[in-house]
């Protein structure tokens, strides 16, 4: 693996590289800056966890980072076709952006930061930049329902494909636009569905509302409303009724599409304040953290309000931060 940035002085570490990161990373570059990105997978690495077939639903032109064409076939970009414009942005632009690297700490150091990671052989290795981008987004923690059983191997807080469950008893778990497409689309794939929720309905796309009820009140598929999730065991789930009571449902498979939840602790450690009922880091209008030259872009912005930071807005995070960069280092050499 390549390790960009070792033994320089560095301007900039940009933790994580989707879409945020890379859009970060490329503004750093047009501005000079000897800048790097480390991902602890490949390119967008989280992206990777959508499902295999998923069509974005912004269009193309919302998710173009820094007006690098993005050409595809539709005007909603599929799955694939981002990861690949994402990896050739990268190579055209000549981006460094060290993978499979996982970062483990930031330490404050005078002038900047130690960045410190590992490789998937535990190697350990150490960048010094004057400042740091935390663009990690929030896909890769699931909210977990913390019940017994939710680690048993036919548990999954991730969908990908239909196929591998057609003809098996699944149960949902979750009222979002996840959970409503994966349910109908197990559905059409040939299982046996079940979505359970907390609520009494679902919270989704508006077009996608009156298929998922339809196919509810034409008795398709089953739902359990006002439940919360007891206990997971193989081949069924115990549901409690908020009314009183409790049900078995039958589950050889069990999707648990709860959401996620921001992971801040990069930037706790670090001694980044942050809003511990929102999980919303403290950030000046330039998105810096209370910790001077740490920043943070992208969905991790948001905290726990998932809805409010996409790629469509969080692209535009790095050239906000790489201008405020840019600002300081003139006050400085004007001083």
């Amino acid at each position: 693996m390549k390790t960009y940035g070792i033994n320089e002085d560095l301007d900039l570490v940009v933790v994580g590289a989707g879409p945020a990161g890379l859009a970060a990373l490329h503004a750093a570059q047009e501005a000079g800056l000897n800048a790097v990105a480390l991902d602890k997978g490949p390119v967008c690495s989280a992206l990777m966890a959508h499902p295999t077939y998923m069509r974005w639903f912004s269009t193309f032109d919302k998710l173009e980072l820094a007006g690098f064409p993005l050409v595809v076939s539709e005007k909603n970009p599929t799955r694939r076709e981002y990861l690949k414009y994402c990896q050739t942005f990268v190579r055209y632009f000549g981006l460094r952006v060290v993978t499979y690297c996982t970062v483990s700490a930031m330490e404050p150091r005078s002038p900047g930061f130690t960045v410190r990671g590992r490789d998937l052989f535990n190697r350990t290795y150490a960048w010094n930049a004057r400042n740091v981008i935390v663009a990690t987004g929030f896909y890769d923690s699931p909210r977990r329902l913390g019940v017994p059983g939710e680690d048993l191997p036919h548990v999954a807080h991730y969908y990908t494909e239909g196929h591998r469950y057609a003809g098996h008893e699944v149960l949902v778990i979750g009222a979002g636009s996840s959970a409503a497409e994966t349910a109908l689309e197990l559905y059409r794939e040939g299982a046996r569905v079940t979505v359970a929720m907390r609520g009494q309905g679902f919270q989704t796309k508006y077009w996608l509302e009156p298929d998922i009820e339809n196919r509810i009140r034409e008795g398709a598929i089953a739902c359990h409303r006002g439940v919360d999730v007891v206990a997971i065991r193989p081949d069924e789930v115990e549901l409690e009724r908020h009314s009183g009571g409790r049900i078995v449902a039958p589950a050889e498979f069990v999707l648990a599409l709860t959401g996620f939840v921001p992971d801040t602790s990069l930037l706790e450690a670090a001694g980044a304040a942050v809003d511990p009922e929102t999980g919303k880091p403290v950030l000046t209008e330039a998105l810096e953290t209370t910790v001077p030259g740490m920043y943070v872009a992208g969905t991790l912005c948001a905290g726990k309000d998932a809805n409010v930071v996409f790629v469509e807005n969080g692209r535009e995070h790095g050239p906000k931060i790489i201008a405020d960069i840019l600002n300081k280092r003139k006050d400085g050499a004007a001083s």
